[in-house]
């Protein structure tokens, strides 16, 4: 009987042992996914606020603010704030029509993990540019 009593206590141990093992593991894919699905939304935010300045862009009536602003609400609307950069070129009633309008946007992410992931730094540059045709 006292046996069966020292074989529970130490299987509960090595069970301890071997959660406290395999604990930063789990902590760390979990602390990952997180990371890359932040990642991915925000680019994702990002892409669609450029998408709309090319839109707002390529309207005749459209200037070079009306763009960077309807980026920056688009923006902010998604939960985003911080360090943004909107270029623009060929906006406004000067241009010819079926010319390229480009908006570019970048966007600097602060990673909740900082640099416990390895490989990943404190930010990530994330940006898209989108292309349409003046009307």
């Amino acid at each position: 009987m006292l046996n069966r009593r020292k074989n529970k206590s130490t299987l509960r141990a090595q069970s301890v042992v071997e959660f406290a093992l395999v604990l930063p593991v789990l902590l760390l894919i979990i602390m990952g996914i997180v990371e890359f699905g932040r990642i991915f939304m925000t680019q994702q935010i990002v892409v669609n606020a450029s998408r709309e300045g090319a839109r707002t862009g390529v309207l005749p009536s459209s200037t070079t603010s009306d763009v960077q602003a309807i980026v920056l609400n688009f923006l902010t609307s998604g939960g985003l704030s911080g360090p943004t950069s909107v270029q623009t070129t060929n906006v406004g009633q000067s241009v010819p029509a079926g010319s390229a309008t480009s908006v570019n946007v970048q966007y600097t992410l602060s990673l909740l993990s900082g640099t416990i992931i390895p490989g990943l730094g404190d930010t990530i540059n994330l940006s898209h540019t989108t292309v349409m045709r003046h009307e």
